[in-house]
């Protein structure tokens, strides 16, 4: 039997932890949450699971772990290394269109593995990956036993960079930290790249391929997941939401991604838009004008007012 996996793909801020989140909340599914990290992140800095252990001391990621690779699991600093070798977003379109390499080829084994153990162990019918690296998904669909789906989310870029911007606190180190920062033009380009490639995805994704934007997600969330359910062919069973936009978070197990995988309890959804009011001019100018070729193609607006 097949194992599903949705692999939602997109530069980060885009709202994908959210909706990683509320699906993960379903009694089908199992969300993983950025597992392209789970070896460096997770094993090698030892941050923190979704349940609060760090990912080495969770009972049931080595669960997964010893399923999938029994007594002979890879070294997370060689499969490191390995990863960044073969996995650079720049060899997307050559993890596509060419014959791969022997080492993208026992990449790719390692992770095929590692997804049928994780539907073994955790029984889901679906599994969520919301790694967001193009070159990531680019493998997907050449692994043995997997039906892969590919959600790909966008945001505008400009309440991307605002985000970006921001001092976001890191809860998953043993030490008190903040994520990474960007700038605007590093932010923007990376939102071009990283779309750009995701876009290139679709053909290797045969009708399985859905661009969501999170403001239409925001407007609508308890549609959209619907449709995604459907665009999966997974009837949902008992679900998170106790009306259109409010949701109890169920705790979860994801190994990496934005600090607010950790929310759990009843939220309230509503679109994040506090870009229109603090962000400065010069920033959201530079961001428009790096931004312009896809703005159109996403439905977003030239217009810098708030």
């Amino acid at each position: 039997m097949s194992v599903k996996v949705l692999y939602i793909a997109g530069w980060g801020r885009s709202g994908t932890t959210i909706v990683d989140n509320i699906l993960n909340s379903h009694d089908s599914v199992f969300s993983t949450g950025e597992l392209f990290y789970l070896w460096r992140r997770g094993l090698v800095q030892r941050r923190k699971c979704g349940c609060g252990k760090q990912v080495a001391n969770c009972h049931l990621w080595r669960e997964i772990l010893d399923h999938a690779y029994g007594d002979s699991p890879p070294d997370p600093r060689e499969l490191t290394e390995l990863q960044r070798r073969v996995t650079r977003v720049r060899r997307t379109p050559a993890l596509i269109g060419s014959p791969l390499s022997s080492e993208a080829n026992e990449y790719r084994r390692i992770m095929t593995r590692l997804y049928h153990a994780i539907a073994d162990v955790t029984g889901a019918k679906l599994i969520v990956d919301s790694s967001k690296v193009p070159s990531g998904a680019a493998l997907l669909p050449q692994m043995g036993g997997v039906e892969p789906y590919l959600l790909h989310m966008v945001r505008d870029p400009r309440a991307v960079t605002h985000s970006w911007m921001r001092v976001t606190e890191q809860p998953d180190r043993g030490k008190p930290a903040v994520m990474d920062q960007h700038n605007p033009a590093d932010s923007t380009m990376h939102w071009l790249v990283w779309n750009t490639f995701s876009e290139r995805l679709a053909r290797t994704y045969p009708n399985r391929y859905l661009r969501l934007r999170y403001e239409d997600f925001a407007r609508a969330p308890r549609a959209t997941i619907d449709e995604l359910f459907a665009f999966t062919g997974v009837a949902p069973l008992e679900g998170p939401f106790l009306d259109d936009t409010t949701v109890m978070l169920q705790p979860n197990h994801t190994v990496s991604g934005n600090p607010s995988r950790f929310r759990t309890g009843e939220i309230t959804l509503r679109a994040d838009e506090r870009w229109r009011k603090e962000q400065p001019l010069g920033p959201r100018l530079a961001v428009t004008a790096m931004a312009l070729p896809l703005l159109h193609r996403y439905g977003y607006r030239v217009s810098v007012g708030a």
